[in-house]
């Protein structure tokens, strides 16, 4: 279970991500949530990626720029 960092909202203000780190295993991923359900859609893991790396990867995705492909909602990446 990792700690939550830090949330981005979508423009609709209903989508949103956020950044959680797992300290035991020193991993940063992004936990993305849809409007429709307070369960996430989607995990993406950023293996050996700084911190500013994932905030723009979440920032991309808030404004976006970044789309997640529908076949992959509801895995693990």
């Amino acid at each position: 279970m990792g700690k939550k960092l830090s949330t981005y909202y979508h423009d609709n203000e209903e989508e949103y991500c956020e950044i959680h780190i797992d300290l035991k295993e020193e991993l940063l991923y992004i936990k993305y949530y849809k409007s429709d359900s307070a369960k996430w859609f989607h995990q993406e893991y950023f293996y050996g990626k700084s911190m500013r790396y994932v905030e723009d990867a979440a920032e991309n995705w808030a404004l976006g720029i970044k789309q997640i492909d529908p076949q992959y909602e509801g895995t693990l990446l």
